[in-house]
């Protein structure tokens, strides 16, 4: 598992503690550094970061409890290995809410924040050419996330991380690698008329690119047969 950043600086405030550890954890899962099926013990968690078991244990049982990660034998947490049926259960879901998301988005970003868009597509397509495949899925991440936290609904953006706690190590088995060149320009492509749609502000339009973003991915996903049935 990799390491998260150290709280020994932080207030030991157990409450505090539990908050930091939970948002650590939280950004693992939506950026990619967890996988599906992943195993971790919370004593060495907890010593990643610097921290006693009492607020990983805390914070892994909020993850646990929105089904973003699930308990194992001897003080052991696992992430999920999403089932077919509850992956396109997600994938519709998602595509809900995410599409009201960026129709907001189109109508709210201020031009600095396309500005900012614009780059974070620049490094999206840049992050591809890497060896680490983390890099695609955080930079993924980070594209999408601006988008929906543009939309000036903090509820939305909740509802839409709480998803992306699930979502967000599924789409680990998605970006990448080499041998997924073709999928890769595909959502290369789709990103491409999403910002495009953006800046133009048509919100039907990028709603569209946004839907053909996340079909195109769930597709390629479930064609690979890494899913439990």
């Amino acid at each position: 598992m990799p390491a998260g950043p150290p709280l020994s600086a932080l207030p030991e405030r157990p409450d505090s503690l539990a908050r930091q550890v939970h948002e650590i954890l939280s950004e693992m899962l939506l950026s990619g550094q967890l996988r599906p099926a992943d195993r971790m013990s919370m004593r060495d968690l907890a010593d990643q970061l610097g921290v006693s078991v009492m607020p990983v244990r805390d914070a892994v049982s909020r993850l646990v409890a929105a089904g973003a990660l699930e308990s194992r034998p001897n003080r052991a947490v696992a992430v999920p290995l999403m089932t077919r049926a509850g992956f396109r259960d997600l994938t519709e879901i998602r595509i809900h809410n995410e599409m009201l998301a960026v129709r907001l988005a189109t109508l709210r970003m201020s031009v600095p924040q396309l500005d900012q868009l614009r780059q974070l597509e620049i490094a999206f397509c840049m992050s591809l050419e890497g060896p680490d495949s983390r890099d695609a899925v955080r930079a993924n991440k980070t594209l999408h996330f601006h988008i929906y936290e543009s939309a000036g609904s903090p509820v939305l953006r909740d509802v839409i991380a709480g998803m992306w706690l699930k979502a967000g190590p599924v789409i680990t088995l998605d970006l990448g690698e080499a041998s997924r060149r073709s999928r890769n320009a595909a959502s290369v492509s789709n990103h491409a008329d999403l910002v495009r749609a953006i800046v133009a502000r048509e919100p039907d339009a990028a709603a569209h690119a946004l839907e053909a973003d996340i079909r195109s991915a769930a597709e390629f996903i479930l064609s690979r047969d890494v899913l439990r049935d």
